[in-house]
């Protein structure tokens, strides 16, 4: 199974039983932090637009629907996304979340780059998101794409050592090696520990493995202690046996 880490990220309350565990035998309150930090992790295998290869996967990596939308020339994109939240909402399809164009295929991305990524709840076909946006379609959106793709949804833990978790996360903003690799992410600080969550396109094992030496850097420990875990149950998107053929699952439209 490689490296992948079974955790228990969508349960934040074990994570804080785990980060209180740890804190009561050693915590930040222990050895200071080494002074001469790791240098950051090479990331050499880089996919480009291709699918990423990596073995953190099955709960980690969800099949989801996501919507690419092509705004008309002027529009406001902020506008577009918060009416399609709203249509969602009363539509009963749930929150929409926000993800960069990386969550679509080489093959997408050659004729259409978006403006607007919007991934819909799990569950959620992207027959369904299609007839969602030819239901809802902003007047200012002039094209969109439905497609379904595969997502990480991940969450990194770290006990500090020598460091309090408001000042690791400072450390690892003022690094930026996280918004390199992860382009969005939640950062939160807890009593015990630090989390980053992430949801988007797939990682590289090289980039999960930047983003864990980045976290251990700023809390001034080893990357072998940055977990990481899916945020939701379920048994996810095995990728041990290849990539499952989504090309099938797909459609467009616009004016």
């Amino acid at each position: 199974m490689g490296a992948r880490f079974r955790g228990v990220g969508y349960t934040l309350a074990l994570l804080l039983v785990a980060f209180a565990v740890a804190a009561w035998s050693g915590g930040w309150f222990g050895t200071a932090p080494v002074e001469t930090p790791a240098e950051a992790a090479t990331i050499s295998d880089d996919a480009g637009d291709e699918l990423a290869t990596t073995t953190f996967d099955g709960p980690m990596v969800r099949k989801r629907a996501a919507i690419a939308v092509h705004p008309a020339k002027g529009a406001d994109r902020a506008h577009i996304a918060a009416e399609l939240r709203a249509a969602a909402k009363s539509d009963g399809l749930g929150e929409l979340s926000d993800a960069t164009f990386a969550v679509f295929s080489a093959d997408m991305l050659k004729y259409l780059v978006p403006e607007v990524t919007l991934v819909l709840p799990e569950g959620v076909t992207v027959q369904r998101a299609g007839a969602f946006m030819r239901d809802h379609q902003p007047a200012d959106v002039a094209f969109f794409v439905t497609q379904t793709v595969l997502v990480h949804d991940i969450t990194f833990a770290v006990m500090p050592n020598g460091v309090t978790p408001a000042e690791a996360a400072k450390r690892q903003d003022a690094e930026g090696i996280l918004s390199d690799s992860l382009n969005h992410y939640v950062t939160s600080v807890q009593p015990a520990g630090l989390t980053v969550r992430y949801f988007g396109a797939l990682l590289s094992d090289g980039q999960i493995g930047a983003v864990r030496e980045a976290m251990a850097r700023a809390s001034g420990t080893s990357a072998d202690r940055v977990t990481v875990s899916a945020n939701g149950p379920g048994p996810g998107v095995e990728l041990s046996g290849g990539v499952p053929d989504l090309d099938g699952e797909s459609g467009h439209s616009g004016h």
